[in-house]
């Protein structure tokens, strides 16, 4: 019976009437069919790989440039890099199309300055290396504000992954333009630093009249520690290496001239061109740029040259260039005088380099404390890491921090307790570990050992420098502090000279790794401790560079360097403004030896003949001045100088 209850109600089921409840939708019949659609189109844009674009200039996918200059707007960054890596291909079958759209190009590559993909600022760090370094400086200057000002966004952007890369553009925009980064851009950039290493910043505002006396390094250097969110040896050293090339840039004018420490000596801006033209046989004649705004005038080099009118013009002046009336011209000048005074020139920059040593000179003694114990560690061979990269670009930023000192005379001025605390207490250090490389286990490599050999040229340059500071603030010991003169003895080690326990001086034969160049490298130390030396010390050091040209053979590249460098050392005593402190003088013990150096120079030109016409040129110059230039010259034999 209970099934056919069942049986029942389920017929009854079909018929039975459903309920509607509040809030619920009804119920779809059985039967129910959906006749609802939708629709989707797509879009066929002509294929690039069809289009007819035989009259453009593509890439072998054949795209033209602005097909792949869209893809840099696109939000995949694989796109992007498809984009980067076909302009690369494009531009550099067709090197006539940079200049013609470089507008394009900058424009588009800009914002990816600040793009949060790594792989795309990588590919653009290697497009901008490779594409460029083959523009022409005329044609990149006009877009320098745009690419700098996207270049101080990535330095201050919030990821530190695009900070860092912020350094690698900054690094290439200093190779190619670095008058207008440094002229036009200091301040900011300076302030961009700042921020990097967590200086604070007012102890960097150039051009204050109180910014180094008001100056709290210690505390700026305690907070660069603590403040800083880059803990990676290679972060720091990213950006301590970019500084430092800015630095180099903006604080010195001669980077191409090997002489360049010796214009330090010479106070007149006339001797400094005479000097340098005097050994520049292609750089005789004086060039005048032509500047209409400005009002400078001229003064001959010699008051025997032929004075000249060197503001001329080849084209026609108009009304407003004669100035008649200031209403035609006033608003230009004025907007000219707010142009120039955003402008740093290298008096400026170069006026308050120690304010940046009072920010700066006490975080890289925290850098080489914190490395120096790491490479020297005489269980392992050094090999090249970032430890030994951080003391090489401590030493190198402290070196041209210093040599600025020297160029705008503030070394003059220091008193005895600020340079013994931003520079003794940092040689003092370096020292412990001086030579370097000396007690290091096994053979380090030709890489390593160039860079330990530029670091003992770069310590022996500052010791140079601080023994002159020193000798300015009125100290005339001649006796030297023991590390000071380990690192004298070092010097004339370098060159071959020794003095015996019986006091006998003997020259010895120079190490085959020592080359021209880290010689070259040497000649600032050596000026240096000429210039500040006392006594036998200073004999030593003349005698030592003198016998090193001596023994040497006139093939010899390091012979020839070295007779470079003592040609200039003798002509520049006879510069009117000539200040240094290192004075041959006539019967003197240097006298004695530049006579038996400049007996050999007829010899020493006959050798040479026309192998190498640069030397031959300097000793025709030195033979020409000898017998009239200087007091200590009559003690000569005249005849035995004449060519």
């Amino acid at each position: 019976m209970p099934n056919a209850k069942k049986k029942r109600a389920a017929k009854q089921e079909d018929f039975k009437k459903k309920k509607l409840k509040v809030g619920k939708g009804k119920a779809l019949p059985d039967n129910y069919t959906d006749t609802s659609f939708t629709s989707k189109s797509i879009s066929l844009p002509n294929q690039s790989i069809t289009e007819d674009k035989s009259q453009q200039i593509t890439t072998s996918r054949n795209l033209t440039l602005t097909d792949l200059l869209s893809k840099l707007k696109h939000y995949s960054g694989n796109v992007k890099k498809d984009g980067l890596s076909g302009m690369q291909e494009l531009l550099g079958k067709h090197p006539e199309l940079i200049v013609t759209s470089l507008g394009e190009i900058v424009k588009g590559i800009v914002k990816l300055f600040i793009d949060s993909d790594r792989d795309v600022r990588k590919a653009l760090h290697k497009f901008l290396q490779e594409t460029f370094a083959n523009i022409e400086k005329v044609e990149i200057v006009p877009f320098v504000p745009l690419l700098l000002v996207y270049t101080s966004s990535a330095l201050t952007h919030i990821m530190e992954d695009i900070r860092m890369d912020g350094t690698k553009l900054l690094e290439i925009w200093i190779d190619l333009v670095p008058e207008i980064v440094c002229t036009n851009y200091w301040q900011r950039i300076c302030d961009n630093f700042a921020s990097l290493l967590a200086v604070k910043a007012n102890t960097l505002q150039v051009g204050s009249s109180n910014a180094t006396g008001n100056m709290n390094s210690s505390t700026a250097v305690k907070n660069a520690a603590a403040n800083t969110h880059l803990h990676i040896h290679k972060g720091k050293l990213d950006i301590l290496t970019c500084l430092s090339k800015f630095l180099d840039a903006g604080l010195f004018e001669h980077q191409q001239d090997k002489f360049w420490f010796m214009y330090d000596y010479l106070s007149d801006r006339h001797d400094k061109k005479a000097f340098k033209r005097r050994f520049n046989p292609d750089n005789k004649a004086l060039t005048v740029e032509w500047d209409a705004p400005a009002s400078a005038t001229y003064t001959p080099a010699s008051a025997m040259t032929n004075s000249y009118v060197p503001y001329l013009s080849d084209q026609p002046l108009t009304f407003s260039g004669l100035r008649l009336f200031e209403s035609s011209t006033g608003q230009e000048s004025t907007q000219q005088q707010k142009v120039q005074t955003s402008m740093f020139t290298l008096e400026d920059r170069v006026a308050d380099v120690k304010a940046l040593i009072d920010a700066y000179q006490g975080m890289l003694m925290g850098h080489w404390l914190e490395s120096a114990p790491v490479v020297f560690n005489t269980s392992r061979t050094i090999t090249v890491t970032p430890a030994l990269q951080m003391l090489y670009t401590v030493l190198r930023m402290t070196l041209i921090l210093w040599r600025a000192m020297v160029s705008n005379g503030g070394i003059e001025n220091t008193d005895n307790a600020w340079l013994n605390t931003h520079l003794q207490q940092l040689l003092k250090h370096a020292c412990i570990y001086f030579p370097y490389g000396m007690s290091a286990v096994g053979n380090p490599g030709a890489k390593v050992n160039g860079m330990l050999q530029e670091m003992n040229i770069m310590t022996c340059e500052l010791t140079s420098l601080w023994l002159l500071a020193r000798k300015y603030q009125g100290q005339d010991d001649e006796t030297l502090p023991p590390w000071a003169d380990k690192i004298v003895d070092y010097v004339l080690g370098l060159l071959g000279y020794e003095v015996h326990v019986d006091n006998k001086e003997t020259m010895t034969t120079m190490t085959s790794d020592f080359r021209a160049d880290n010689l070259m490298d040497l000649f600032p130390a050596i000026w240096g401790f000429l210039n500040c030396l006392e006594g036998q010390d200073q004999e030593n050091m003349v005698k030592a560079i003198v016998g090193f040209y001596a023994q040497g053979h006139s093939q010899s590249p390091l012979t020839r360097t070295s007779l470079a460098f003592l040609g200039r050392v003798y002509l520049i005593q006879s510069m009117p403004s000539y200040n240094g402190r290192f004075v041959i003088k006539k019967d003197s013990v240097f006298a004695e030896q530049m006579a038996v150096w400049a007996e050999g120079l007829p010899r020493r030109l006959y050798e040479l003949r026309t192998a190498h016409l640069d030397a031959s040129q300097v000793k025709q110059e030195e033979c020409a001045w000898e017998e009239n230039s200087l007091p200590f010259m009559d003690a000569l034999a005249g005849p035995q100088l004449a060519l």
